[in-house]
């Protein structure tokens, strides 16, 4: 039996990945923070976020696409003050994500 719980996330990846074609994995690097701003592209994506980890550093993150969290989820975790831990590459000046997790 397949568990879709964990299929369909790791599916999800898998295609984000695949859409950013020129990020290589192995360059991905990872942020724990809480969340200080939510801008939504629209109903499922966000255009950007902004998170402060632990030591007061704002980090500032654009999106190509759905990332595993719509705008709404991310603000619950902004409102209860959850932290998120944040995958991205640096392309350029930007801090892309490529997934985010609870």
């Amino acid at each position: 039996m397949v568990n879709r719980s964990k299929t369909v996330p790791t599916l999800l990846l898998a295609l984000a990945l695949a859409l950013f074609g020129g990020c290589d994995t192995e360059d991905a690097m990872q942020v724990r923070g809480q969340v200080v701003e939510v801008v939504p592209r629209n109903f499922s994506e966000l255009e950007s976020l902004r998170v402060r980890d632990a030591e007061g550093q704002v980090y500032t993150f654009a999106t190509e696409g759905f990332v595993g969290f719509t705008p709404s989820h991310v603000r619950e975790h902004q409102f209860l003050g959850q932290s998120l831990l944040v995958t991205y590459v640096k392309r350029g000046d930007v801090l892309l994500v490529l997934k985010l997790e609870d």
